[in-house]
């Protein structure tokens, strides 16, 4: 309010000092254009003058709208498109994300030449369309995009191979993946996306490629590499398991750490017992395994590998008796061990002491075959014969069969 009056005393100050002035000094203009002669006071030519320089400053201004009026009136007719093409993208995005896929589809579509970003509308569209299945629909919108804007050819890319991912079209992301890999191979979410697809496609070798890349760069974080990992070299054995040197070879690229990781070399002791291979250093890092830590699986697998030497491995095995006597596994397996060794008796025991600290349907067999090949007891064998089935139908159910008191499987 103080501001308005003061204001307001400077405008009258002003005019005051104006009239006196113009009395006080009047002044005398006069223009004279051939027979015409105008007289004035200076103070009216003054105003005159600005007057007539205001008039002449907006009759430009309007002459100059009335020529610009069609692109004007265009530019506002588009600018009121851009508006309807913003609304209806944040819109589908909003009917995208609370899973209305149809409506998003509709709405992202519409309006979409007055786009101002037409590869954010064409991107979401293919998403909306790969929630419906519409699996033809989605290649022809990221086509679109790529044709609205080439140069974002890995945006496009990286949606087009999680989306095929996400399809269980692993073929096809791998394809896509390989190009952008080509494009950008440091592009750290495409490294990612490449090794999820050589994993679904079961290609181990090119994944075995990649991990070292991925774990030097830390792209994954350690529990899922280790998946990786582990899967990459199971399969790159598995694939090499045909032949004893070509799955020695395979084992020497394994890493050591992950030579010792227990999983892994259940799986390599597995390998091994299948094909009676003896291999080289099994023995060594399933030792050194168990004496870091205990694993029922890896003793297990232990005892169905044949060693060169099976009686030196039996008193390898029963030295852990001290500390895990009454394990079954251990159990078990000194008596596969006792067995290849050919101590039928020992062999015996250990199956029996197997059995008596948990029934197992692998020792209930192992004792069995013992009882009937080699120690000839067909009858003991049989009764062993129907417990280990009756604890494999007990472990299984809804087979529709159950074990009878006799001991006779009935449905």
């Amino acid at each position: 309010m103080l501001r308005f009056i003061i204001k307001l005393l400077a405008v009258i100050v002003i005019a005051l000092v104006t009239v006196m002035a113009v009395q006080k000094y009047p002044g005398f203009v006069m223009v004279r254009v051939h027979d015409w002669t105008i007289e004035t006071t200076l103070w009216f030519a003054g105003v005159a003058l600005i007057v007539i320089v205001v008039a002449l400053y907006y009759a430009v201004r309007f002459l100059r709208g009335m020529l610009r009026l069609p692109d004007t009136l265009h530019d506002r007719s588009v600018n009121r498109r851009h508006g309807k093409a913003r609304k209806h993208l944040n819109q589908g995005l909003i009917d995208l994300a609370e899973g209305r896929f149809a409506q998003a589809e509709q709405q992202l579509m519409r309006q979409i030449e007055y786009s101002e970003s037409p590869l954010v509308h064409y991107l979401a569209a293919a998403r909306a369309a790969q929630l419906q299945g519409k699996h033809d629909a989605r290649d022809n919108f990221l086509k679109a995009a790529h044709e609205a804007n080439p140069a974002a050819e890995l945006a496009i890319g990286v949606t087009q191979a999680e989306l095929q991912l996400a399809a269980h079209q692993s073929e096809q992301a791998l394809a896509t993946l390989s190009h952008l890999h080509g494009v950008a191979p440091r592009h750290d979410h495409v490294t990612r996306l490449l090794a999820r697809a050589h994993s679904e496609t079961g290609d181990w070798t090119a994944l075995v490629a990649i991990l070292p890349d991925l774990r030097r760069r830390k792209l994954l974080d350690d529990g899922r590499l280790h998946k990786l990992e582990l899967a990459g070299y199971r399969g790159v054995l598995e694939q090499a398991a045909g032949s004893e040197q070509a799955f020695a070879e395979a084992w020497s690229k394994v890493p050591k750490a992950l030579q010792g990781d227990p999983e892994m070399l259940h799986f390599y002791l597995d390998r091994l017992a299948r094909n009676r291979w003896s291999g080289g250093n099994a023995e060594q890092l399933l030792v050194k395994a168990l004496e870091n830590r205990w694993n029922n699986a890896l003793i297990e697998a232990y005892g169905r590998y044949e060693a060169r030497d099976p009686n030196a491995q039996l008193t390898r095995a029963e030295a852990w008796l001290d500390d895990f006597g009454h394990n079954e596994d251990l159990l078990l397996a000194l008596g596969r061990i006792a067995m290849r060794a050919r101590l039928w008796g020992k062999a015996q025991g250990y199956l029996e002491a197997s059995i008596g600290a948990r029934p197992m349907p692998a020792a209930c067999l192992a004792l069995a075959e013992l009882l009937e090949q080699h120690l000839q007891h067909p009858d003991q064998a049989a009764r062993y014969y129907q417990q280990g089935l009756r604890l494999c139908l007990e472990a299984a159910p809804g087979t529709g069969l159950v074990a009878s008191s006799d001991g006779k499987v009935r449905p």
